[in-house]
């Protein structure tokens, strides 16, 4: 994600990680229940044919098969608008017309349900809708403290709690308490999150604007505070034992 900065540059944020889909499958009920968590008395019959799945939200594989449904409709595949994201937005994707809630399911892609092309647009539209929020009434020089506020209100009040476990989004909250500091004069506001790995994040901001001084060309992974941070919230979440798809459903 990028955001401006008070000087009218950007910032640049790491984006969602990209999982591979291979092929456009079709989607059913039975997607809900074979992707669900076996009952213990059910893992114990049969141990060596089931994998331990994680749960599937709903929200998910709805998207799956309105997307599904949509190739269908069309005779056409994500895989076809490889090379120009922007007409398969123009085209498919902006027409189902999903929330912030299932556009976080998509980028983040736990289950391995959907493909390159969706990922990469679901991302760019919840980057716009960030965008949109930090230069709605911003002058012309770049966004002052209270656009930083409104979207500090939005990431607090407009995401849902899948979104807010994410470090994408502890980058873009860090970002935004960051540049609010600095634009209000070193004020904080009851908007600021207490997790620490935004804390963290926040401080690489920090740093990375000092840095930037001498040497324009830092970059924000290149802060201690940010290496502290990734470290964080990888043992808030266990991110060492991540889930691992076992083969693809719609095989």
């Amino acid at each position: 994600m990028s955001f401006f900065s008070s000087s009218g540059g950007t910032y640049s944020f790491s984006n969602y990680s990209v999982a591979k889909y291979i092929g456009n499958a079709s989607s059913s009920i039975s997607t809900r229940v074979n992707q669900s968590v076996l009952s213990p008395d059910d893992e114990s019959k049969d141990k060596t044919k089931t994998p331990d799945l994680k749960p599937t939200p709903d929200t998910a594989v709805d998207a799956r098969a309105k997307l599904t449904d949509l190739y269908g409709d069309l005779d056409t595949t994500s895989s076809k608008y490889k090379d120009d994201i922007e007409a398969f937005r123009n085209d498919i994707f902006d027409d189902l017309e999903f929330d912030r809630e299932t556009l976080h399911l998509i980028a983040s892609n736990e289950n391995g349900y959907f493909s390159d092309e969706e990922i990469e647009a679901a991302k760019q539209v919840m980057q716009e809708q960030l965008d949109e929020i930090l230069k709605k009434d911003a002058p012309e020089d770049g966004p002052t403290a209270d656009n930083y506020l409104s979207l500090l209100k939005y990431l607090e009040e407009e995401t849902s709690a899948e979104e807010q476990k994410s470090f994408e989004w502890a980058e873009s909250k860090a970002s935004a308490q960051a540049a609010y500091k600095r634009l209000s004069g070193g004020k904080e506001s009851d908007l600021f999150s207490n997790d620490p790995v935004v804390n963290l994040l926040t401080k690489a901001h920090e740093d990375l604007f000092d840095v930037q001084k001498t040497n324009p060309d830092a970059k924000l992974e290149s802060m201690s505070a940010y290496d502290s941070a990734q470290y964080q919230w990888e043992r808030n979440n266990n991110s060492y034992d991540a889930y691992t798809s076992p083969d693809a459903w719609w095989k």
